[in-house]
């Protein structure tokens, strides 16, 4: 091979490098490429709306904004992203207090202003706050001798049961002071009620945290009864886990997949073993959503409940949360695989006996759905 055939042999392995070398970082950003691709249309849609139809741009969206307007291209309504709390905000704090076994075995409720004034929003005639004098409209001063400013001090009033605080009130413009003594109810506090039906047991479970099932274990062993009343309308869920932890009680062995769209799988089973074997009647309707149709699920499956009520939310899916530029992005990892059951997602569990009910008359003295299930277990 002469010098100038050499030369070009040069050139063209130059020039074939270049080509695998550019074919492969197009291949490794192509989906950036072709996102970016769209950029464009973006701006046009900015400059149709700023000259055509006449509506200002948006004045500094703010971040949360900007990136929850990206995860709409996810068409996902369980994708989005929330800036990062503000754990020391009054409504925070509020939320905490309102949430708090304290305020729900007491039987008050707050509201707290944005500079941290504290008032009694609700007290239930029928309870402790109500009987140790405290009245709806009282203004919290000072709780154990600290002004109530900020987080820390507002949150004095909820603590241990049975433990006592000193409390400085303004009503009417006139202060006066209260020794309160806290009177706790985590059960209630986690979603919790029940109530005796001659043998029946009846419990309502309006959420399914994380602390759920020792309460839920432990108002169980509370009672004597043949059959028992589970009402999950409402429910809008929780923790897999949870779910799991609770149907142990009454079921056998059963796998729970959490199968993530990445290929990785998580297990959640039950134990071998029935602590309660007696007759289930699960009450349902369109609310009925997530950790709570686990629960369906498993109980109808491998306990034979009977459903009564409506058709679930349907939602077979399951969410994680990442930490993104300061605040939590919650994303859906994946589908819910309830033992051998069809996933239910979109489609809902289906009643066995279908009785159509508002939802706001629950646990009125109009609540069809609770007659059924009662003539069900006689």
């Amino acid at each position: 091979m002469n010098k100038k055939e050499k030369f070009f042999c040069g050139i063209l392995a130059v020039m074939a490098s270049m080509g695998i070398g550019a074919g492969s970082m197009y291949l490794a950003n192509k989906d950036k490429i072709e996102f970016m691709n769209k950029y464009p249309l973006m701006l046009e849609v900015q400059e149709f709306m700023k000259d055509s139809v006449e509506i200002p741009l948006p004045e500094n969206p703010s971040d949360e904004t900007v990136i929850n307007a990206y995860l709409s291209l996810y068409e996902d309504k369980y994708t989005v992203y929330s800036g990062k709390e503000d754990i020391f905000s009054a409504e925070s704090v509020q939320d905490e207090i309102n949430k708090s076994p304290s305020a729900f075995g007491s039987g008050f409720q707050v509201e707290i202003s944005d500079s941290f004034e504290m008032c009694i929003s609700d007290v239930n005639i029928n309870m402790s706050a109500y009987a140790q004098g405290i009245r709806s409209g009282d203004i919290v001063k000072s709780i154990d001798g600290i002004a109530v400013t900020d987080r820390d001090s507002a949150k004095k009033i909820i603590g241990k049961d049975g433990t006592t605080v000193n409390l400085i009130i303004e009503r009417a413009g006139t202060e006066q002071e209260i020794n309160f003594t806290r009177r706790n109810d985590s059960q209630a506090s986690n979603g919790l009620d029940s109530k005796m039906y001659g043998n029946t047991l009846y419990v309502s479970i309006e959420r399914e945290n994380q602390m759920l099932f020792p309460d839920f274990k432990n108002l169980l062993a509370g009672y004597d009864f043949d059959s028992l009343i589970l009402d999950l309308r409402n429910n809008g869920g929780g923790y897999a886990q949870t779910a799991v932890e609770m149907a142990d009680l009454f079921i056998n062995h059963a796998d729970v997949i959490l199968k993530a769209k990445n290929g990785d799988n998580m297990t959640h089973s039950t134990n071998d073993g029935v602590e309660y074997d007696v007759p289930i009647v699960l009450l349902v309707n369109e609310k009925t959503a997530s950790a709570a149709e686990i629960l369906t699920v498993l109980l109808k499956r491998y306990a034979d409940a009977q459903i009564v009520g409506t058709n679930t939310f349907g939602k077979g899916i399951y969410q994680n949360i990442a930490i993104f530029h300061g605040g939590s992005l919650k994303y859906t990892e994946g589908s819910v695989i309830v033992g051998d059951w069809e996933n239910y997602h979109g489609k809902g569990i289906a009643p066995d006996f279908d009785v159509p009910m508002d939802s706001s008359l629950k646990g009125s003295e109009n609540d069809i759905q609770l007659e059924k299930a009662l003539e069900i277990l006689g």
